[in-house]
């Protein structure tokens, strides 16, 4: 179930890195937001456990509404029987988020709820769940969930009233050389979630061919997708999307432009970079196939314009990504 994919995993191990988060986009007003509590457990010798918690807000209207605030700091309180990670005055747990920051010439504040209690999405097989072939390994345990409560930008209050969400959970250790993630819950017309994942890893001096995962929603069951390329689907603010089984084939684009993304540093546990661009209004129009006598037939279009939750990342930052994370101190 949901709530028990949230408890915490590395226990603080030298040489891991675990995330919570909650995405959520506020159709009312085409405010999007990114909450996100991040534990780095240093390899030995490379110092302390970091905490960091993470803030970004976007604005569909105005590209001057998007940015983001990141602060780190010593420690943490992570309970291990339930989900409740505190860092400083921000927390993070079962059903709800709250705290405040200021940097980057900003200050903000959120008080926020969702229900919980869907069962968890695994994008993997269960099979990279166990061991340590996946690096990082994504828990979706709220895929499809609804925000409600306040966020103060800049001492302007936006009250949001049932804002289409999803809460994640990641913990590993390191990072994909690089990747594109999607998630969207928000489509016009249709009740559908669909998250996908595409990465591609380092074993030794070698890198891995992409392997992208799709899991979509649709009439109460998960359609599950994999596939093995070597070629890259996807470049900075497109993702073009292509896979099928035996029974149905998902096609089409996520995007967004660069003016819509705010840029991150991610680090791992060996204090080597990795740059996300991220961007909570994203779009995307996918079309879902089934298999029929005849061939595959389209039963779904989905479209989300300025709904969709994506990134893309990799090792070098892209200087195109204006708009960056402000870095303040405890």
């Amino acid at each position: 179930m949901s709530e028990s994919d949230n408890l915490p995993i590395t226990d603080g191990r030298p040489g891991t890195y675990e995330v919570w988060f909650l995405t959520f986009t506020d159709a009312a007003s085409g405010r999007a937001f990114w909450v996100r509590s991040t534990l780095l457990n240093p390899v030995k010798g490379r110092g302390p456990q970091e905490a960091g918690v993470w803030f970004a807000a976007f604005d569909r209207s105005d590209a001057n509404g998007t940015f983001g605030i990141h602060r780190t700091t010593s420690g943490a309180e992570v309970d291990p029987l339930t989900f409740r990670v505190r860092i400083g005055d921000v927390e993070m747990g079962s059903g709800y988020a709250r705290g405040s920051l200021a940097g980057g010439g900003h200050s903000v504040a959120w008080d926020l709820e969702f229900p919980t209690g869907e069962p968890t999405n695994r994008l993997l097989p269960d099979l990279l769940y166990r061991g340590s072939l996946a690096p990082t390994k994504p828990y979706s345990p709220n895929p499809s969930t609804r925000v409600s409560g306040t966020v103060t930008l800049d001492g302007r209050e936006l009250r949001v009233e049932g804002a289409a969400a999803q809460q994640g959970h990641l913990a590993g250790g390191r990072h994909a050389e690089r990747w594109a993630w999607a998630n969207c819950s928000d489509f016009e017309g249709e009740e559908a979630v669909v998250q996908a994942l595409t990465a591609q890893g380092r074993r030794g001096p070698l890198t891995t061919p992409y392997t992208t995962f799709v899991s979509v929603l649709w009439q109460g069951r998960w359609v599950r997708l994999s596939k093995v390329s070597g070629k890259r689907d996807f470049g900075l603010g497109t993702w073009r999307i292509d896979l099928a089984n035996r029974r149905h084939r998902l096609t089409g684009r996520i995007e967004a432009p660069v003016a819509a993304m705010i840029r991150a540093r991610y680090q791992d546990p060996d204090g080597v970079p990795r740059f996300c661009h991220n961007s909570e209004i994203a779009s995307a129009r996918l079309a879902l196939f089934e298999r029929k006598a005849g061939g595959f037939e389209e039963i779904a279009l989905l479209e989300s314009r300025g709904t969709t939750h994506a990134e893309w990342a990799g090792r070098t930052p892209a200087t195109a990504v204006e708009h960056e994370f402000a870095e303040v101190g405890a």
